[in-house]
Formats: structure tokens, C-alpha cells, sequence
């Protein structure tokens, strides 16, 4: 599986899109790119956790 990202997370930040694309390929099939790009950027700035919790939430509101 390949995680894609977009160019502007590329752009702004780049070594926790590259983290996420390695964290993406060890987990396997099952993880999405935000999933993964949420996780590597809380491991790099645990300070964000509220962040990228709302991230994640905005993600399932809009699938319902």
C-alpha cells in the first residue's frame, strides 16, 4: 500500500509525511494516509494531540 500525500504536506512538512509514508508500509494494508500522517506528527509533536484529534474527527463526521 502507498500512502499518498499532497503536495502541500509535502511542502510544509515534510519529515512527518515522510514518517508516515514509513509508519503506512510497516503497518500494512488498513492504514490511510491521514491516519498515518496524524500519528507521525503526534510522535514528533505530542503537544498537538488535540490537533489531530479534531483532524480525525472532522474525517469521520464527514463519512457519516
Amino acid at each position: 500500500m502507498v500512502v499518498r500525500a499532497s503536495l502541500r504536506t509535502w511542502v510544509l512538512a515534510p519529515r512527518t509525511t515522510w514518517q508516515a509514508r514509513c509508519l503506512a508500509a510497516d503497518f500494512g494494508e488498513g492504514m490511510d494516509a491521514k491516519t498515518a500522517w496524524g500519528m507521525a506528527r503526534l510522535a514528533r509533536h505530542p503537544d498537538g494531540h488535540g490537533y489531530a484529534m479534531a483532524h480525525l474527527d472532522d474525517e469521520r463526521r464527514a463519512a457519516d
